[in-house]
């Protein structure tokens, strides 16, 4: 019986991370924000951003952010431990938005095609 639950742990631990991905538009956050690829900007209401795993997740702004666009320099204002969640912020060219929700996602709708 032992035997047999270690087995079971192991293969657990063997698991590759992605199989316990959230679901598309299920709330999660970014791991490692530091070291995020890409992001692409959805009109003023939220962004997509693409993770160092290579994952995609949707940051919905709480209200109109007026520095977001294509070409903005931005900031990623993360909780301590370097993850992008509900609670974070960007500063987009001056401008100080709060994220209300991040989900996962697909990418962006011209990915999304393909």
């Amino acid at each position: 019986m032992i035997r047999q639950a270690l087995i079971a742990a192991a293969l657990l631990g063997a698991a590759p991370a992605h199989a316990f991905a959230p679901a598309a538009g299920q709330e999660t956050r970014v791991p490692r924000m530091g070291s995020f690829l890409e992001w692409v900007a959805d009109g003023s209401r939220g962004l997509y951003i693409r993770a160092d795993s290579g994952r995609w997740y949707y940051a919905r702004i709480q209200d109109d952010c007026p520095g977001l666009h294509p070409h903005a320099a931005l900031s990623f204002q993360t909780a301590p431990n370097g993850d992008f969640d509900r609670f974070s912020a960007i500063r987009a060219e001056g401008s100080r938005c709060l994220v209300s929700s991040v989900t996962a996602s697909d990418g962006p709708p011209w990915r999304r095609r393909r």
